[in-house]
């Protein structure tokens, strides 16, 4: 019997041909109802082709309307095109350095991986940044050296190269030194270029640069629309041809994970609804995905969804959803003033129950100001919801409320950071 086990498995593998096509990180060939972006971005580009330099480009835009997708099916498209031998180009060379700052949060980060990856240590360029190392890797140099290195390289091999900032927003130490650095590099430069493109949910993030870092951007700018659910389920059916066995998905579940997810235009969700109602039909052994797999998969997708968005929070935002969470649970002051039971919190009550948190972990409290940040961030997660305070309280201040069950997210945070039960 055992050494059956693994035959009985494959044999067992029935509703997917491929899983990875509904990973949302998986680029298809081609981007339903994108073509506007993708042409916009090209047009941006394009520049380096020609041994100009393109503008700096901010893409903006909610979570799964397909920002990071586009961005990196054009620089595929570049890439193909870069690569085509009936393509003269000349001594044109054009490199393309992509990262995810959720990852690399640091201006040192930053620096570090943009020479350390492999389209900058070509053994076709001079003086490429690993030379001379005895490992492949610069840690432990300076900052100013490893600016040096990169001008080097640019400037005595005339590359124009194309920084992606994937999720810029999540660079938190440095970032005003980082645009600067990046974008006055040019000045200096008698030979190549180097532009940005920065891609984050968030468009405040440019209200977090100084008059010296914005000055020398002299970015564009795109807002990428929600998807809604006819758009959706296109887009889910073009991943269920190549993804799915034949004939193992009902449309009528197609059409209600696009109805689910058009709620907030959201195609990262409704792939990772798919993949996981697919999961349980295999799991059930069914012959095919049904709308009770659906249902089943969106309970299961939410809560994975709340469980990572708190668990990946630096540890004083914890605190801060912890301390929202437990007094949702008693009920606030809001609510006694007022008599209603809505759920929502006053800012100041949140503040003292923070720093009563605080104080119980040994960690020092941030200010109000670095309190009130943590809150705008929480927000931008969609873990609380806030408003501002209308008639029957004095003076104006913000209400809070949380988007999901307060016991589960205390259960998460109690987890995470050790806080006892009370």
């Amino acid at each position: 019997m055992i050494k059956n086990l693994f035959e009985h498995e494959l044999e067992e593998r029935r509703i997917f041909r491929d899983i990875s096509i509904l990973s949302p990180h998986y680029v298809p060939q081609e981007l339903p109802h994108r073509d506007k972006e993708i042409r916009g971005v090209t047009k941006i580009i394009a520049p380096a082709l020609r041994n100009e330099k393109p503008s700096n480009l901010f893409i903006y835009g909610g979570t799964g309307t397909g920002k990071t997708c586009v961005v990196k099916y054009v620089i595929r498209k570049l890439e193909e095109f870069l690569k085509d031998p009936e393509r003269d180009l000349g001594d044109i060379l054009v490199r393309v350095v992509y990262m995810n700052c959720k990852i690399r949060c640091s201006k040192y980060q930053v620096l570090l991986k943009a020479l350390e990856d492999d389209s900058l240590n070509d053994e076709k360029l001079k003086n490429i940044p690993l030379e001379g190392r005895t490992e492949r890797s610069l840690k432990g140099m300076d900052p100013a050296d490893l600016y040096d290195r990169l001008f080097n390289v640019i400037q005595n091999n005339g590359v124009n190269l194309i920084i992606i900032l994937d999720e810029i927003d999540m660079v938190k130490k440095g970032l005003n030194d980082l645009m600067y650095i990046l974008t006055r590099i040019n000045d200096e430069l008698s030979s190549g270029h180097v532009s940005i493109i920065g891609i984050s949910n968030d468009r405040r993030v440019k209200s977090r640069l100084d008059p010296r870092s914005k000055s020398t951007l002299c970015e564009e700018e795109m807002i990428f629309p929600h998807y809604n659910a006819i758009q959706l389920r296109t887009i889910l059916r073009q991943r269920v041809e190549k993804g799915f066995q034949p004939d193992t998905i009902d449309d009528s579940a197609i059409r209600r994970i696009a109805a689910f997810a058009a709620q907030d235009g959201d195609a990262r969700y409704a792939l990772k609804l798919l993949q996981k109602a697919g999961e349980i039909a295999q799991n059930e052994s069914k012959a095919r995905v049904d709308l009770d797999d659906v249902g089943m998969a969106k309970d299961l997708v939410e809560k994975d969804i709340m469980t990572e968005s708190i668990a990946l929070l630096p540890e004083h935002q914890q605190i801060v959803i912890y301390s929202i969470a437990n007094l949702a649970l008693k009920g606030g002051l809001y609510q006694r003033l007022s008599g209603i039971g809505t759920g929502d919190l006053l800012t100041g009550e949140v503040y003292e129950a923070y720093e009563a948190n605080c104080r119980a972990l040994n960690r020092n409290p941030r200010t109000m100001r670095q309190f009130s940040e943590y809150l705008n961030e929480l927000e931008m997660s969609g873990l609380i919801a806030m408003r501002l305070s209308g008639k029957g309280i004095r003076g104006t201040t913000r209400l809070i409320r949380l988007g999901y069950p307060p016991d589960e997210i205390i259960q998460i945070v109690r987890q995470s950071l050790g806080l006892e039960s009370g």
